[in-house]
């Protein structure tokens, strides 16, 4: 029990530092699995996190469904345009799922590269907790 507080709270401080990182750009940022159930956030605006996440992971879901049926391979990452805001998605290990909510005209090439950054890290430590 002890162990998964300690990465709670090292999952929550990655998220502060992505957010800082990513200056404004990203207004939110989840770690949820991918049944919608969310782990850790962190957001700047009034997000349903919860609806977000199950939004997300019904999205993701359905993708891996019809890829597999086409061959396409698994899924790394996925972009969802909004008219206000774009959803990034990108897993992370195991069930677990990295979304970030970004503004409509945020640098996707920024974003893809930052939270892969993020996302490895992420798994790196989910890893190495799993491991010890």
């Amino acid at each position: 029990m002890r162990q998964e507080k300690g990465l709670v709270n090292e999952l929550n401080d990655l998220l502060e530092s992505y957010l800082r990182d990513m200056e404004g750009d990203v207004v939110g940022a989840v770690v949820s699995d991918v049944n919608g159930l969310p782990i850790v956030y962190k957001t700047i605006i009034n997000l349903s996190v919860d609806s977000l996440s199950a939004l997300c992971a019904l999205a993701i879901n359905h993708m891996r469904k019809i890829s597999g049926e086409v061959k396409l391979g698994d899924i790394e990452y996925a972009v969802i345009s909004y008219s206000g805001y774009v959803l990034y998605i990108e897993h992370i290990y195991g069930d677990l799922l990295l979304i970030v909510v970004a503004n409509k005209d945020v640098n996707m090439g920024l974003i893809t590269y930052v939270t892969s950054r993020y996302a490895e890290h992420m798994s790196n430590l989910i890893k190495a907790t799993k491991d010890s």
